[in-house]
């Protein structure tokens, strides 16, 4: 006969499973649902939304250079401005050059944090609400679950990067900060603007401690707008706990000491001030109680994969990373090239015996290797920038053309009106001239390209350049000016001249 025990946990484990079969309303995971949302499984029939966040990259070792923090001199102390760099550990199998993260769509729920505990949670509206108070290892823990959950329920509907499923954690203060201010979808002078664009106002975007927004209470997810990328609430309501710990700022660098926990965005409590992207939150993990625990702070997660999924990224990262510091061939090194630095130090290394010495000089080829590597990133910088030049000028010509062409057609028409032909004809002339103008500033921009840059440069680069105007919605209205500045660059660099009427020909 089966003892009592086992009969409770009998019956517990079929009403969880019947539960289980019963979905969850899509209001409870998903109330502003997308065409282009990642929907995830999660046990009790439940769900979790995520969105993509792009970052262009040329291979698995290339990164995105971003600015984050604030020039604001009030919280400077913490979040003064400073250069980061994000990555995106999956690969678009369809665009070599697109990588990204899934970045939670919504703050984690009170019925998504509670479907993976024990027993299978009542679904109520106050399940739409984020799970606050919670420590962040009871958040790391979270994150832990449903990774293994995943993993062992729906695999099939993870995604792989190399053979290798991703798993959920919570994202980094750059991931973060990277996808609240828009990340490619908005262009880099509006990503370092106080918050992502709100042309409805804050109030329609975030809940924050007024009585005309939050009222000091807390809000069920989706009810208000979401920034470019398509994340709701990611200012405002909840605090969101991030995996780095809080550290001072020391003007370009982060202070040494790590301290407590760092949450961002703001909360339901916060003044309209602390709404803001660089907002960083010190959470003292313990008070005079034992472990402490916010009803302000809740969390957000990331899926990604691991850095090196498998054997094949591991040899092809090492050859990678060998090949950071080394110069790509341009029309410049035609001829006898010179000396490779990293090459005389190596055999200058090795011909010392005195080991102080030799330590030394070891040293010498890694600053010379980061110098060069740090050369290298922002020559691709350099050449991404002028290529985004050459095809808003691209835009600009073919606007320019059709401009021209109207107007030469209705001067055709108003013979018989002199004075509307006279003001046509004035207005055309200063046309033709803006068009010459931006026709040579074209040329200009292109044959920089040519000479200054490698045509391996110039193609990579193009490609990151693609997948950020797909970004910010403008790709069918750049991708054909981008390809041109790339062919015209390269014939600039093999010395074929350009004609000015074969060049604006194109330009339409």
């Amino acid at each position: 006969m089966m003892s009592r025990p086992l009969i409770l946990a009998a019956v517990v484990c079929l009403m969880r499973s019947a539960t289980a079969q019963t979905p969850w309303p899509v209001t409870q995971y998903n109330p502003q649902a997308a065409p282009d949302d990642v929907v995830l499984p999660m046990p009790c029939g439940g769900a979790m939304t995520f969105r993509r966040v792009n970052v262009p990259a040329a291979n698995a070792l290339d990164d995105r250079r971003v600015q984050i923090g604030s020039p604001d001199g009030r919280y400077s102390y913490a979040e003064n401005t400073r250069i980061t760099y994000v990555g995106g550990g999956f690969q678009d199998p369809k665009q070599k050059s697109q990588r990204y993260y899934l970045i939670g769509k919504y703050e984690v729920t009170q019925l998504q944090f509670s479907a993976l505990a024990d027993t299978c949670p009542a679904v109520s509206e106050t399940g739409r609400q984020p799970k606050v108070s919670v420590t962040w290892s009871e958040a790391v823990a979270f994150t832990a679950r449903y990774s293994g959950w995943l993993v062992k329920n729906a695999a099939a509907k993870l995604p792989v990067e190399e053979g290798s499923a991703g798993f959920v954690r919570l994202p980094t203060e750059a991931e973060w900060e990277f996808a609240a201010r828009g990340g490619i979808a908005v262009a880099d002078s509006v990503f370092e603007e106080p918050t992502y664009p709100m042309p409805e106002g804050l109030r329609r975007h975030a809940w924050y401690g007024s009585s005309e927004s939050a009222n000091h209470e807390l809000n069920a997810i989706g009810l208000l707008k979401p920034n470019p990328l398509g994340l709701h609430d990611v200012l405002g309501n909840v605090a969101e706990f991030v995996l780095d710990p809080f550290q001072l700022n020391k003007l370009s660098r982060q202070h040494g000491q790590s301290g407590g926990y760092l949450a961002k965005g703001g909360d339901y409590e916060s003044a309209p001030a602390d709404i803001r992207s660089a907002y960083r939150l010190e959470f003292n993990p313990v008070d005079k109680t034992g472990e402490r625990r916010s009803s302000t702070i809740g969390l957000r997660v990331v899926l990604v994969p691991a850095a090196l999924p498998s054997t094949q990224r591991l040899q092809s990262v090492k050859t990678l990373w060998s090949d950071l510091p080394k110069s790509a061939a341009g029309p410049a090194a035609a001829g006898a090239p010179a000396a490779d630095p990293l090459k005389e130090i190596e055999l200058l290394a090795g011909s010392v015996t005195e080991p102080a010495l030799k330590t030394r000089i070891q040293n010498l080829g890694n600053v010379v290797k980061a110098n060069l590597q740090s050369r290298n990133e922002q020559r691709d910088r350099s050449a991404r920038s002028e290529l985004r030049v050459a095809a808003y000028l691209g835009q600009k010509l073919a606007q320019e053309r059709a401009n021209v062409q109207r107007k030469t057609d209705m001067l055709a028409t108003l013979k018989s009106m002199p004075d509307l032909a006279k003001e046509t004809q004035a207005s055309l002339a200063r046309d033709l001239q803006a068009l010459d103008a931006n026709l040579l500033y074209y040329f200009d921009t292109v044959k920089r390209l040519g000479y200054d840059y490698p045509g391996a440069v110039t193609a990579s680069q193009a490609d990151i350049l693609r997948r950020e105007f797909e970004g910010r919605g403008v790709g069918s209205l750049y991708e054909k000016f981008v390809e041109r500045a790339v062919r015209h660059a390269d014939s600039a660099r093999n010395g074929k001249p350009l004609d000015p009427k074969s060049v604006l020909a194109e330009m339409q």
